[in-house]
């Protein structure tokens, strides 16, 4: 590992001095120097990904350095060069990033080329940066003003800033001076979709190519607007668009999204089954086994989750803790916790399936090893807002070192004020403080935030009694008891 950092330096080294020198020297390259340019740009790319991949970000920016440097002499390489140059400042953290387009933004090469200042604002706006992105995308477009690119990417971070004026004034610019533009227009339809202007959104999107992509874009739309019949309909045309062999999968996964989100679940597994290959495959997979868990069939749910058990992580994961879900329906939390165990060998310290292991092993009676869990994931995410939040409650409801529990659910509140969940467990922690006051305050504040939680209501309920409002408290009992008629804990208070 020295050795490579160390070759990569002196190549930066050796590479950035033959290019000074020659900046100092020649006026003109031959072929053969254009030829030499070219490979030494290949290297230093190379370099770059190769330190990128070791998180040698100082030499990675020196290796783009040095080719921002060498784009003077490059004329017949710099389009690949700054192809290249854009993802690598990306993956820069963002003060290494800017000090390069500092440094680029000072060379001549640069600020007289509309298309590499244009390639510097979609740097920014990557890091979010729309106000420094705007003032560069602004000079590229002053430079060319018929760079299309530039000012549809100009159009994007008006309507980011909320300016849909000049936003909406830009986009009708490209789309004007490149009708079928695929790009244009379909940004363009977003545009008109999130300003509530979704007649003109369809109108947009039919000028497309009527590819399941497109379709399945404008059923979304449809429903977004509540508009079911329109979606209905153009859920048909997606059924019945012709596509070529290789495109079939996609169509069948975007069909059986589709009729997913239309309440059509027998039509959609039918669709999600048809995928038997593509990019979406394991997305089908994933999908089918929900809905077969929503319809109860549970013995086809599983064996589809076991196909997904031996997939990516991602869908692993999700896997192991939909088969504990419902195994732990079936009334066996036991089976449950030992799917998410074995799991866990395969996957060690997941947080999804430690969180999921410990909310089982506390509904068990096996209070200490769900808090275990919560702190593994807790030491290994601090601001993880759940397990803070479970860890502290647990903590309270078995009066187990309240002012640490009170600390837990503190931080999560400062991670999720709004949570009904964590402002209940506060109130929670508060009541088993003696806080009663506060807990009532706070336990009021969860209500507003969700009245469909009979947790919320007993907690409540428990302070009210406590600060002797117990008409109060009673008339609260009453309504929980005609809300969850088939809770037990509420129904085992007598008023």
């Amino acid at each position: 590992m020295k050795v490579k950092k160390v070759m990569h330096k002196t190549i930066s080294s050796l590479t950035i001095f033959i290019l000074v020198v020659m900046l100092a020297s020649c006026k003109t390259t031959t072929k053969s120097d254009m030829k030499e340019i070219a490979e030494v740009n290949a290297l230093l790319r190379n370099i770059t990904v190769e330190a990128i991949k070791e998180k040698d970000y100082h030499q990675a920016q020196r290796s783009i350095n040095a080719l921002i440097l060498n784009d003077k002499f490059s004329a017949n390489d710099n389009q690949e060069n700054w192809k290249f140059i854009h993802p690598a400042l990306v993956s820069l953290p963002k003060d290494l990033a800017y000090e390069v387009i500092e440094n680029a933004l000072k060379s001549n090469s640069v600020n007289t080329s509309s298309d590499k200042l244009f390639g510097l604002a979609k740097v920014y706006t990557s890091f979010k940066d729309t106000e420094a992105a705007s003032e560069i995308v602004d000079r590229s477009i002053a430079l060319d003003k018929n760079n299309l690119d530039a000012i549809f990417w100009r159009a994007r971070l008006s309507a980011i800033k909320g300016d849909n004026k000049n936003a909406e004034k830009d986009f009708e610019y490209v789309i004007k001076k490149s009708p079928q533009n695929e790009e244009y227009l379909s940004q363009y339809a977003s545009f008109l979709q999130e300003n509530h202007q979704g007649t003109q959104a369809q109108e947009m999107l039919s000028r497309l190519e009527q590819n399941p992509d497109n379709i399945f874009k404008r059923i979304v739309f449809a429903l977004q607007d509540k508009n079911t019949e329109q979606a209905t309909q153009l859920y048909q045309k997606l059924r019945s668009v012709e596509v070529s062999e290789d495109s079939e999968n996609m169509k069948n996964y975007l069909a059986g999204e589709a009729a997913y989100w239309l309440e059509l679940d027998d039509e959609s597994i039918e669709y999600f089954k048809k995928v038997n290959g593509g990019e979406r495959y394991m997305d089908a997979r994933q999908m089918l086994s929900h809905l077969y868990y929503n319809q109860e069939k549970y013995d086809q749910a599983i064996e589809v989750l076991h196909q997904l058990q031996n997939a990516e992580q991602e869908y692993a994961v999700q896997a192991y803790r939909l088969e504990a879900t419902i195994v732990g329906k079936q009334k066996n939390d036991k089976a449950a916790i030992r799917i998410l165990t074995n799991s866990l060998k395969l996957i060690p310290n997941n947080s999804d399936l430690l969180y999921d292991r410990a909310m089982l092993y506390e509904a068990d009676g096996k209070t200490k090893k769900a808090i275990n869990d919560l702190e593994k994931i807790i030491e290994d995410n601090p601001e993880h807002e759940f397990a803070l939040n479970a860890l502290g409650y647990t903590m309270a409801d078995h009066d187990i070192d309240l002012e640490k529990a009170h600390e837990y659910i503190q931080k999560a509140m400062e991670i999720k004020p709004d949570s009904a969940a964590i402002v209940d467990s506060l109130g929670w922690v508060q009541y088993k403080m003696g806080q009663y006051e506060e807990a009532e305050k706070n336990l009021q504040k969860a209500m507003e935030l969700d009245d469909s939680d009979a947790e919320i209501y007993l907690h409540l309920y428990h302070a009210l009694i406590k600060l002797d409002k117990k008409e109060e408290a009673r008339e609260l009992l009453r309504k929980a008891k005609d809300l969850f008629k088939d809770n037990k804990k509420v129904l085992d208070i007598n008023d």
